[in-house]
């Protein structure tokens, strides 16, 4: 494991500060990067080498001493801060950016999130290549007729990564496009969606998986192991819960100050979230900043338009802390029964039991619905037939004029 120092800055009120250096440790651990010192100082992020000198010469004392491989920077560096204090230190310099940027890359497994990481990494790297390019070689040009100097190497080298560029974007829309395609095809079926997203790390994963265990087949579960970004692609499941059709999603974690190279990829990602007819918020209850993880979530879900989508907020890791609200631990199968009355409930609010009054002389309708619906009940009234429907949707046209409006479960004693 390679050894690195880890450097901060911390401007004046800066609250989120610690919080922000311990998640850079955690970036640093997922990223198999051995923390051998630590060093901060209060002073604004616009230093051209970042830090001070009299901090920077600190740091290239520990770098000899501790014998350390590199410098890992708790913020994003502008690519003159980069090129200056790589050049003073004489080593590896990795700030936040690269640091999030090497895990994506590592995580990544499909097509679609590879694109991602490689579109965030080429617009990352290419107003860094000018300033890191110390070579002044040229490509020679070749044939009879290009007998010049040629091009530039650094020319050359951004007009290839341009290159690469445009056609991973080119690949990205066509994915988009076709997922737009299979969102649409999802909505035209009466399934109704829950969404879990949280703060990367928060157990979305394992709770997916304990609805694959409970409600569904063990052999769909997810990978879910204990780190930062264990799953960058977003996971659907089917399930049935209270005789619900349910597709579960379970969507890539969340973290703060995202590099702003990630920020389209990440957000092209939880668009799947709009669709969602509910919300799960797994927060990780043991985490000392857990309001501020709910706070990135919140201001996320709020981007995306979906502030006033039903949701159900879930402390998990309860075995560890407990806190005020819904505590479970999915781990420990600690209160999941209340989290699952409490969703049952929630779905019967979005999708209440829709009744029909099919006249006897048109039973012929019943085999439509049969086929179309999930039919709760059937009762013989004066009228007709009283066809009792759930989880529906949208209701088809030609069954409009049979809807029995505002029908009351609580007080009929048939139910």
């Amino acid at each position: 494991m390679n050894k690195y120092i880890l450097i901060g800055v911390k401007e004046r009120q800066d609250l989120d500060f610690e919080s922000s250096m311990q998640e850079t440790m955690r970036l640093m651990q997922a990223s198999d990067l051995e923390l051998v010192f630590r060093l901060e100082q209060a002073t604004l992020n616009n230093n051209p080498f970042y830090l001070k000198k009299g901090k920077l010469d600190e740091v290239k004392t520990a770098l000899i001493n501790l014998e350390a491989d590199g410098v890992v920077c708790n913020d994003a560096l502008s690519p003159s801060q980069y090129r200056n204090l790589s050049e003073y230190l004489d080593t590896n310099v990795i700030d936040r950016t690269q640091l999030i940027l090497e895990i994506f890359e590592k995580r990544a497994k499909q097509k679609e999130s590879k694109l991602q990481v490689e579109v965030a990494r080429l617009n990352y790297l290419l107003p860094r290549v000018k300033l890191n390019h110390h070579s002044s070689g040229r490509e020679q040009g070749g044939g009879v007729k290009n007998r010049g100097s040629g091009e530039q190497a650094l020319a050359l080298r951004q007009r290839t990564m341009t290159r690469s560029l445009y056609k991973a974007e080119q690949e990205l829309d066509l994915i988009e496009k076709q997922r737009v395609t299979q969102r649409n095809k999802r909505n035209k079926k009466d399934a109704l969606t829950i969404a879990l997203v949280g703060y990367t790390n928060a157990g979305k994963s394992s709770l997916l998986n304990w609805f694959m265990e409970h409600y569904s087949t063990p052999d769909k579960k997810v990978s879910a192991h204990d780190r930062l970004f264990e799953s960058l692609e977003t996971s659907s499941r089917n399930i049935v819960l209270d005789g619900y059709p349910i597709i579960l999603i379970d969507t890539v974690g969340f973290v703060s100050r995202l590099p702003h190279h990630l920020v389209k990829a990440f957000r092209s990602t939880l668009e799947i979230v709009k669709e969602a007819d509910l919300i799960l918020h797994v927060l990780d209850g043991s985490s000392d900043n857990m309001e501020g993880e709910r706070d990135v979530t919140l201001n996320t879900l709020k981007d995306l338009g979906c502030e006033n989508t039903p949701r159900i907020e879930i402390k998990n890791k309860m075995d560890i802390r407990e806190r005020e609200g819904l505590n479970i631990s999915v781990t420990q199968d600690m209160n999941m029964n209340i989290l699952i009355d409490l969703i049952t409930k929630k779905i019967r609010d979005i999708r209440p039991v829709t009744e029909l009054i099919i006249p006897y002389d048109e039973v012929h309708i019943l085999d439509h619905i049969k086929k179309m619906y999930t039919i709760q009940s059937i009762y013989e009234e004066k009228e007709g037939y009283r066809v009792q429907l759930t989880y529906i949707k949208q209701l088809n046209k030609q069954l409009k004029s049979y809807e029995r409006k505002q029908c009351d479960t609580q007080h009929n004693p048939k139910h």
